[in-house]
């Protein structure tokens, strides 16, 4: 194990002890989450639970009173002090996003098999849109290997405290948040990779706006729509591309290229003039058309500024390159190379959108730019390579 030197299990339980009630005061701070019999399991579990913003693992810890293993993107243990005691208290099983997961699926079995505890996000990542993301057929195989218990867990509300674009919470309560559903070993061995894929899709997913439209409950967004350009640089009504910006007083997002205007309520509904969208689901489903559409004319995109890392062990970066970058159906060009994206896993986004991590050949990279709009190159991936989804 890299970064930390890895103790015992009772260790480790220990410190979780000192810890958890911490971690309850949080969740009732952060979510409004205050559970006062929180289940105890005799056995290893592997809990699954979807992902909503970045302290999801408090409600967790306040619903579920094991210790429990962190899965977490080895980003978070490299956050400098935070990082390193949160590595060093945790001992997270750590996966670096945009890489194959093999080695963390390993880590999972094993502390499984120990007797442990263990709490997966499947999703990986937090929603752009207030849906819950892809879940991959590998949950499921992970889910019938482990041989034990498994626990989903599903809350619901997150994204109005995170939306995908911010790397800050805003103040609100979660609509709801606990167990779905427990499956035991024989009820997982009974049932295909297909089905237990298809039970835990349905358990965890959730839809912000579709809840939000009947319960109504206000957010206090910190800094409004200040970084929603982070994820969202198309014009909801003329459709240009990098044409957006936002007005730092009011938080109006503006377009350059036809003059519309948008706003955002309490609740987190979009409202324009002419504007046709009203969630964020509505704003993808535009963005992403147009997109397609100017892949589809070999129309690509192209940024300045950027700077290209290496990811090394540890998540130690190694600067490469700070300059423009240009992208094709081929792959991304940086700095005269090309980086193919056959050869890639599929990239993420992290920090708010300001970052994109991948890994090409057998090297992780990241790409990085404040106020950027990254997301593009990751779609153009998913549209080139429609078959590693």
């Amino acid at each position: 194990m890299s970064g930390a030197k890895r103790r015992t299990d009772a260790y480790y339980r220990r410190i979780y002890a000192l810890f958890r009630p911490i971690f309850r005061i949080v969740a009732w701070f952060a979510y409004g989450v205050w559970v006062k019999k929180p289940v105890r399991y005799s056995e290893p579990v592997l809990i699954l639970a979807n992902h909503t913003s970045d302290l999801d693992f408090t409600d967790v810890a306040s619903h579920i009173a094991n210790h429990m293993y962190f899965v977490t993107s080895d980003h978070v243990t490299a956050m400098g002090l935070f990082g390193r005691y949160f590595d060093r208290w945790f001992a997270p099983i750590k996966v670096t996003k945009g890489t194959s997961k093999a080695g963390g699926v390993m880590d999972i079995l094993r502390r499984l098999r120990h007797g442990n505890c263990v709490l997966l996000f499947p999703e990986g990542r937090i929603s752009h849109n207030g849906r819950s993301t892809h879940i991959t057929a590998a949950t499921a195989k992970l889910a019938k290997s482990a041989k034990c218990r498994v626990v989903t867990f599903r809350a619901a509300g997150g994204f109005f405290i995170e939306p995908r674009w911010q790397n800050y919470m805003n103040s609100g309560k979660l609509f709801s948040a606990g167990i779905v559903n427990e499956y035991s070993p024989e009820d997982l061995a009974a049932m295909s990779s297909e089905e237990v894929l298809e039970h835990i899709r349905a358990d965890l997913y959730a839809d912000a706006y579709a809840e939000q439209e009947k319960l109504m409950r206000p957010f206090k967004f910190r800094h409004g729509l200040r970084d929603i350009i982070r994820y969202y640089d198309v014009c909801p009504r003329c459709r240009s591309v990098d044409a957006l910006t936002v007005d730092g007083e009011s938080m109006t997002v503006r377009c350059s290229g036809c003059g519309c205007e948008l706003t955002m309520d309490e609740y987190g509904f979009f409202h324009g003039r002419d504007i046709p969208v009203r969630t964020c689901a509505d704003w993808e489903k535009i963005q992403l058309a147009e997109y397609h559409s100017r892949f589809e004319r070999g129309e690509f995109f192209s940024e300045d500024g950027v700077t290209l890392y290496e990811i090394g062990e540890g998540f130690e970066r190694t600067e490469i390159f700070t300059g423009p970058i240009s992208s094709s159906a081929e792959g991304l060009k940086i700095a005269g190379d090309m980086y193919p994206f056959h050869d890639m896993t599929p990239p993420e986004i992290l920090s708010g959108g300001r970052r994109m991590e991948f890994t090409c050949g057998k090297r992780s990279f990241m790409l990085e730019k404040e106020g950027a709009c990254l997301n593009k190159y990751v779609e153009l991936y998913h549209w080139t390579c429609p078959e590693k989804d």
